[in-house]
């Protein structure tokens, strides 16, 4: 249910706060008699229910329906102003009732909204104020909305102290700010941060990203001296990079290029850090690393009322900094070839390699040359299989390799399998760029099902020369269908391979707007038909499982004497991805 973006990849948690360099946000360390200690509350961890089951292999509350509820008994939340409960929701979402004493009748404390997040594995933080009128009595989460599921829910935090959301009620002045960063990798320019979207995860295309270098920044100047109260910092949240916004200055200067306010950051922001300058005057708000590492944002909102008359910014005198070392040794984070950079969940995914083997955690697997690696000149992750030479291929001769992802479990406990009946989909975007000297076939993406049941290779994205067209099972299912005749190499594409109830559908695309037109509901024109039916297999069976990369068709056999040459491969550029079970936006 997560969307993988190489081009631009909003898991939320609780919201830490600090106002001075040295003073943290004055956050409640809460128990009750079920040692749930600590400010953050596993909502798992509840003592009885109504409703519900657990999922994501037991850490999330799901299968949320109108009317269930959680319970902690005898919990003190005594002090607390707000909670912030951190949900996802691949429908509308609904609401929890925070209740003392009783689902029913007990005191309502406040009400937390949950709007749809894109996904069941797409966290984010939403956050309410509430009364404090009893205490030491149990906790009651009782969840409100339409018919079906309305969210999971991961956790929970009561807060006291300053708030996530801006105490004087003021806008976002960064909005109408011009952002700028020390350098750029992976298309993550600086403007991300400041465009209202404070999704952490890079499939929404909303996160900046430097270089991996020395003492990285980003920063954003106003038109004017500006009264600044309140800035809040949202971090990357996938998986592989949260940790990477950790140990960072802020600076705040003004028109004049003083500073006038620094605070540092040690931990990193879960999925944000709210920051009380006190109330500074300035035009510039900075951020920067003290280490080697990227810089990755995904938004910087900032806070304050304006004082009046603008000025022409100066190029201010930055504070002394440490000369750069010539040689700053390993950097702890991204290099800028962590293939794992590009996705939200590096779980859900296992990779075959060219001589068979399977890597099934990928998380900390780096690049493998000349399998799977990242480009140096565009946002891409590339897969390659060589036919011989010193990548190795598959031990027999007659085998085809491969280097391609296979569909797991969102939490990598084992391969998914799913049936033909709902909806499922399948978004690539990719362009093939390379294919073998004599037999020159790749598969690029297919749906795959029940080998005991001859469904295999059920539907499937192939290349033959510049023949490109949709396979099933070598047409055992039935006849290719060809999507062109003259595919040139490098030619990028979009492809939604889709089933609804045993309905098979593929959308093809080269002019960059179908996952666009797909989620807003207006691709039909992208449609491949069949003698006018846009149904291309209407078969039911299960084992269903998706597969992304580069599946070539050849091998020593039938490469025979250039077999081996350095020219002699399969390569498939891959720039985005995205499976959606259930249905809804890609």
């Amino acid at each position: 249910m997560a969307y993988y973006a190489l081009a631009s990849l909003f898991i939320g948690a609780m919201v830490t706060s600090c106002t001075t360099e040295t003073e943290e946000l004055d956050s409640l360390n809460i128990t009750n008699t079920n040692s749930l200690e600590g400010g953050v509350i596993q909502a798992e961890d509840y003592d009885s229910q109504s409703g519900i089951q657990l999922s994501g292999g037991g850490s999330k509350v799901g299968d949320i329906q109108n009317g269930d509820w959680i319970r902690f008994d005898d919990f003190d939340y005594s002090g607390a102003n707000s909670i912030s409960v951190r949900a996802s929701s691949a429908t509308n979402g609904g609401t929890i009732e925070v209740r003392a004493g009783s689902a029913t009748g007990g005191d309502l404390l406040g009400t937390v909204s949950v709007s749809g997040t894109g996904s069941w594995n797409t966290m984010q933080t939403f956050t309410t104020s509430i009364s404090d009128d009893s205490n030491n009595s149990d906790l009651y989460l009782v969840f409100k909305g339409g018919s079906g599921y309305l969210f999971d829910l991961d956790s929970f935090t009561f807060n006291s102290g300053t708030s996530s959301t801006p105490s004087n009620g003021s806008t976002n002045i960064a909005l109408n700010g011009n952002a700028e960063q020390s350098s750029t990798s992976h298309n993550g320019v600086a403007s991300r941060a400041i465009d209202g979207d404070t999704n952490g995860a890079w499939a929404g295309r909303s996160v900046i990203h430097t270089q991996s270098e020395y003492q990285p920044w980003w920063q954003v100047r106003l038109d004017s001296n500006t009264n600044i109260e309140e800035i809040v910092i949202w971090n990357r949240t996938d998986n592989c990079c949260v940790s990477r916004l950790s140990n960072f200055d802020v600076f705040v200067y003004n028109v004049a290029g003083t500073q006038v306010y620094k605070t540092t950051i040690t931990d990193a922001p879960s999925p944000s850090v709210t920051i009380n300058t006190g109330g500074v005057t300035g035009n510039r708000v900075r951020i920067k690393l003290k280490g080697t590492n990227s810089l990755q944002l995904a938004e910087v909102q900032v806070y304050g009322e304006g004082t009046g008359g603008t000025s022409t910014p100066t190029n201010p005198t930055e504070p002394t900094n440490p000369t750069e070392p010539t040689n700053p040794g390993n950097p702890t984070g991204p290099t800028g070839s962590d293939p794992w950079d590009f996705y939200e969940n590096c779980d859900q995914w296992k990779i075959t390699w060219v001589d068979g083997s399977e890597q099934k955690q990928l998380c900390d697997q780096d690049e493998v040359n000349g399998q799977y690696e990242v480009s140096s000149n565009e946002d891409a992750l590339i897969f390659s299989v060589y036919m011989g030479g010193n990548l190795g291929t598959t031990s027999d001769a007659t085998q085809y390799s491969r280097s391609e992802l296979r569909e797991r479990e969102e939490d990598g406990s084992k391969d998914v399998y799913w049936t033909t009946d709902g909806d499922h989909a399948l978004y690539i975007q990719q362009a093939i760029t390379h294919l073998p000297i004599n037999k020159d076939h790749i598969v690029t993406g297919q749906i795959h099902g029940n080998k005991d049941d001859g469904i295999d290779d059920s539907m499937v994205v192939r290349l033959e020369g510049s023949h490109l067209f949709i396979s099933f099972n070598g047409g055992k299912l039935r006849e290719d269908l060809t999507i062109k005749n003259n595919y040139s190499l490098g030619t990028e594409m979009e492809v939604i391979l889709r089933i609804v109830d045993g309905k098979h559908y593929c959308y093809y695309s080269e002019d960059g707007n179908l996952r666009s037109a797909y989620n807003s509901g207006n691709a039909s024109s992208y449609l491949i038909t069949d003698n006018g039916s846009t149904v291309l297999l209407d078969l039911d069976y299960d084992q269903t499982y998706f597969k992304v990369g580069n599946y070539c068709q050849s091998n020593e056999e039938e490469e025979e004497d250039d077999f081996g040459r350095s020219d002699n491969y399969c390569e498939v550029y891959v720039y985005a991805f995205n499976v959606k079970h259930g249905g809804g936006s890609i």
